[in-house]
């Protein structure tokens, strides 16, 4: 061992490794076991009975409709997933080596959709899609149609649209990191070789950038499969997919072994498909310290042919921009419509659903739960996050990466599936129903995220900064405090920020937790099934207006941050 990993040692010895299984025991351990166990536990009038059984998994092998359920939900999440890779690679391709003073604006721009509301933007691609929707409505008025279509909402078609829109920013953050470190000297040494463009992509990008795919690829793939609200509002009937039985399993039916055998199933099969996804998506290629992070910008073609295909090329990029916030807009105007019925044409303009927010009792309430959970978990995730990945880079040595793969197992665990394990432990343990349930539910996906991103920072930092420290005479608390905290304080910002984000727009999981306290997103999912009222644009306007002022805050400290440093 180093002398400075032995000083980094030492600045964290007080810090067990303990806390770190205690966490794996509760939130990752437990709730898998026990789902895997009510599996093979028989239900009698909607009770897990203590007669053990192998007749769940029989049912499930032996009904055809489950197992067309199966495939068709892999599926589906599959075409979604390669659709959004389609389309989020070549435009982070695009970004990455074409784009110069505006690339951080266009990165931003793809991103900004995930801090904006699931439900929301699902709706709104509902009121797109609808017989009296913007495509319909478009069509007919230029004569393409001669009356509205029932073609688009309701199928098949549509939900693999809305998974694959929702995916789009996953698959680009996922590409675009690994574009961006492809080193320039490595696209200089191709060009010199004579190699041309397709060949350098071919020989260089693709072999470097192809995991950074895989692994946006894998995570939309994950979304796909867990979501079963949003095949559920776009799909109805002709998208149902496992996840919506499973959730009835544990809802309306009461049948909880049947629905963990089902859920162990789609999570293996899942396990599966993602392990040879990622051993083809491994990378071959060895990217160097030095060269990370060199933003290789390929060279533009000087000839009157290569100029008209970069202006093509240009308006090509716009459309994924132009797919992405269609259905903001969409959400925005109807918020603004002198109408409750989400259909087009316009009525006219209106202020009425913002007035009726402040008179909306119940959605304020769900709110002011959502804030309250999402501030918590989002404080105690963060002082456990930083905590953990403290342990994991200095005082951990032995299975350090198998333990941070196993604290990182509710990220990769489909919706549905850490949902109703969480639900179902819960129930067993006797932990009150309502928010405290929701906040345990919340932790166990906002700490890792935030673990993970504070982890990446502090295996980058130069460890002489810590060594300088002790060796002046500083404390273990002093160094920390006034050394490694406002070196990595930019990585706890935004891990906090993404965790935050992820809490108050949950939907999947917290609706296996929560009680008769609903949170906003449960509020409004159960509105939109059973009553819609046009105020819940409004508050979705509202919302991700707040998200984005939110977003640019926080790049603000965090740019503000990092100057600082460098400056110190």
């Amino acid at each position: 061992m180093t002398r400075s990993s032995e000083k980094l040692v030492k600045l964290v010895s007080s810090a067990s490794p303990g806390l770190i299984y205690l966490w794996l025991l509760a939130l990752v351990v437990a709730p898998n076991l026990v789902l895997f166990g009510t599996s093979f536990f028989k239900a009698s009038a909607g009770l897990v009975t203590d007669e053990v059984t192998l007749r769940n998994y029989a049912a499930v092998f032996q009904s055809r409709t489950v197992l067309v359920l199966v495939m068709r939900t892999l599926v589906t999440a599959f075409v979604a997933a390669a659709l959004a890779s389609l389309v989020a690679y070549p435009l982070a391709f695009y970004v990455s080596r074409y784009m110069r003073g505006m690339k951080q604006v266009a990165v931003m721009l793809v991103v900004i959709p995930l801090w904006i509301s699931l439900l929301m933007r699902v709706f709104a691609w509902r009121v797109i899609l609808g017989e009296n929707g913007a495509i319909n409505s478009l069509l007919v008025t230029l004569g393409i149609l001669s009356e509205p279509s029932d073609a688009f909402l309701y199928t098949r078609f549509a939900v693999v649209l809305t998974l694959a829109y929702m995916a789009i920013p996953y698959v680009f953050v996922s590409s675009f990191t690994a574009l961006e470190r492809v080193p320039e000297s490595l696209l200089e040494a191709s060009r010199d070789a004579g190699a041309n463009r397709f060949q350098t992509f071919t020989n260089v990008v693709w072999p470097l950038s192809r995991q950074g795919l895989a692994i946006g690829f894998s995570l939309a793939f994950l979304l796909a499969v867990g979501d079963y609200v949003s095949p559920s509002m776009v799909g109805g009937l002709n998208g149902t997919m496992l996840g919506m039985v499973i959730a009835s399993q544990f809802g309306m039916a009461g049948n909880w072994p049947l629905g963990a055998a089902q859920a162990v199933i789609l999570m293996l099969a899942v396990a599966l498909i993602l392990a040879v996804i990622g051993y083809l998506g491994r990378s071959k290629g060895i990217i160097q310290a030095v060269d990370s992070g060199a933003g290789a910008t390929l060279k533009r073609a000087a000839t009157l042919r290569g100029r008209i295909g970069q202006i093509l090329l240009k308006l090509a990029v716009t459309l994924p921009y132009l797919f992405l916030y269609a259905p903001l807009v969409v959400t925005l105007v109807f918020s603004f419509n002198d109408s409750r019925v989400q259909t087009f044409p316009l009525t006219g303009f209106t202020l009425q659903w913002y007035r009726e927010l402040w008179t909306n009792t119940a959605l304020i309430e769900a709110f002011q739960r959502t804030l309250f959970v999402a501030v918590l978990s989002t404080a105690a995730g963060t002082v456990i996050g930083v905590a953990f990945a403290l342990i994991l880079a200095y005082r951990v040595r032995a299975f350090g990466n198998v333990l941070q793969l196993a604290l990182a197992v509710p990220v990769a665990i489909p919706g549905i599936v850490l949902g109703i394990s969480l639900a179902i432990v819960a129930q067993f343990s006797g932990l009150p129903q309502g928010l405290p349930r929701v906040i345990v539910g919340h932790l166990s996906f906002v700490m890792p995220v935030i673990m993970l991103i504070v982890l990446t920072r502090l295996r980058a930092l130069d460890p002489s900064f810590v060594e300088a420290s002790l060796d002046l005479g500083a404390t273990r608390m002093k160094t920390l405090l006034h050394v490694l905290l406002p070196m990595i304080r930019s990585a706890i910002i935004g891990g906090a920020m993404l965790g935050f984000t992820l809490s108050v727009d949950e939907v999947i999981v917290t609706l296996f937790l929560t009680g008769t306290e609903p949170t906003l997103p449960v509020y409004v999912w159960n509105q939109m099934r059973f009553g819609f009222t046009p105020s819940i644009n409004a508050i979705f306007t509202l919302i991700g207006l707040i998200s984005v002022a939110f977003v640019l805050c926080g790049l603000w400290v965090i740019n503000r941050t990092n100057a600082r440093t460098l400056r110190a």
